[in-house]
């Protein structure tokens, strides 16, 4: 029987349930980076315009606005191409590419050094000055986001390399 048309093998649940943590959480991520988007808006909006006269106000609203819109679209397109990234390569960690699983382990490693950072530094705003404190809300999920990146890029990290993930991978190696 030649190599192309050899059976499948079967595919164990860690590599399934890796494939959907690589499927749903960059997508989440993504959402919950517009939805942060939108809190920080509100905020500077608010901030600007207090303490200053109207016609000021409303042109200082306009350009900060502008500048986080361009800055916004670059990050949404960012994630937009690594979640894109994510879900294929995903499919073909599915599918048994090794090479998929170590591209994956890859970018989880960043991933999650990344979101330790951010739960370390106190959310995504570090560094702002004190009185300058940004809303409660955008903090939580600030949070939010740092645990659900730290949380499952380790458990895809696992669950693709448990004993049932390798013999998958190197079962499926032999059709390629």
């Amino acid at each position: 029987m030649p190599v192309h048309e050899m059976a499948l093998p079967q595919r164990p649940a860690t590599v399934e349930t890796a494939f959907w943590i690589a499927v749903v959480l960059p997508l989440l991520v993504t959402v919950l980076n517009v939805v942060s988007y939108l809190q920080l808006q509100g905020w500077v909006t608010d901030s600007v315009r207090g303490g200053a006269d109207d016609e000021l106000a409303a042109e200082m609203t306009s350009a900060v606005n502008g500048v986080m819109m361009v800055f916004f679209i670059i990050l949404t397109i960012f994630y937009l191409i690594l979640t894109g990234l994510w879900i294929a390569f995903g499919f073909k960690l599915r599918a048994g590419r090794n090479w998929a699983r170590v591209t994956l382990t890859i970018f989880a490693g960043v991933w999650a050094m990344s979101s330790l950072g951010t739960l370390a530094s106190g959310g995504m705003a570090a560094g702002m000055a004190e009185g300058d404190a940004l809303p409660g809300p955008y903090y939580a999920l600030s949070y939010v986001q740092g645990g659900l990146g730290a949380l499952g890029t380790v458990a895809f990290v696992v669950l693709v390399f448990v004993s049932r993930s390798n013999a998958y991978f190197d079962a499926s190696s032999g059709r390629y």
